[in-house]
């Protein structure tokens, strides 16, 4: 939804145009909230850096906030694939107006951006309208830490005081599983250049965030066979959610 991100295409119309149209399915479709993201991480690293495309995002905003108070359908922006920490995505969602703009959390995505998941949630609680949730395992690295998620009882946040404090934070908010897994990110930050475009990040949540990366331990990614390599994929992603499934209805 950001016309200056480095994925944005339109293909199917200017950010206005798209952003409207998914209004208007949701509203097709009785949702209350149309979930949407701004950008990806080396959006960090653009001319003027993730604040220059929160201003990007903030004028789409005003220019479908008509629509989307008429419809009744509130615009749920997504901490996205370490585009923002849980604080800047609030500081955008009251900039833009909440009473038309809330977040969909995603605790793995919290940690594409050197962010406990926990830290994230209190930053978003108040805003929370959706969610897709799964679970990171990190571990420290020569060159700083890599990433993992998981499914929600395999990682290093404990789940199930998230999903207490989530459901106190957003009582009628959904708790969505999103697992996705079986590889890994490597987050270079004993590398000076790694530091360009996330240098407002606080060093509490930085230091957060290493605290993880000390407790976990290397987990080995997902490795295709010769043969049969979609079949093989379809199975271990199968597997994965059917876990992340059996352990909530378990322990939450």
């Amino acid at each position: 939804m950001c016309p200056t991100a480095h994925h944005f295409s339109d293909k199917w119309g200017s950010a206005e145009e798209m952003l409207s149209l998914t209004l208007k399915i949701a509203n097709q479709l009785g949702s209350p909230v149309a979930r949407c993201y701004q950008g990806f991480s080396e959006d960090r690293r653009s001319p003027g850096g993730i604040q220059a495309r929160n201003e990007d995002t903030l004028k789409v905003l005003a220019a479908v906030k008509p629509l989307s108070l008429d419809l009744g359908v509130k615009i749920a922006i997504e901490n996205h694939a370490g585009d923002m920490q849980g604080w800047e995505l609030a500081r955008l969602i009251e900039k833009a107006g909440p009473e038309f703009v809330g977040a969909t959390i995603d605790p793995g995505n919290a940690t594409w951006t050197l962010e406990d998941p926990m830290d994230n949630l209190e930053a978003l609680g108040p805003h929370i309208l959706c969610s897709g949730i799964r679970n990171s395992m990190i571990w420290e690295t020569d060159e700083g830490a890599d990433v993992a998620w998981t499914s929600p009882g395999e990682g290093l946040t404990d789940m199930k005081a998230y999903a207490k404090r989530f459901f106190e934070l957003a009582p009628d908010a959904p708790f969505i599983i999103e697992t996705i897994s079986g590889f890994s990110k490597p987050f270079p930050y004993f590398k000076p250049e790694f530091w360009m475009g996330y240098e407002e990040i606080p060093a509490k949540n930085f230091a957060a965030f290493v605290a993880l990366a000390k407790k976990g331990k290397p987990i080995p990614p997902f490795e295709k066979p010769a043969e049969n390599q979609k079949e093989a994929e379809q199975a271990f992603q199968k597997a994965d959610l059917e876990r992340s499934i059996q352990w909530c209805r378990k322990n939450l």
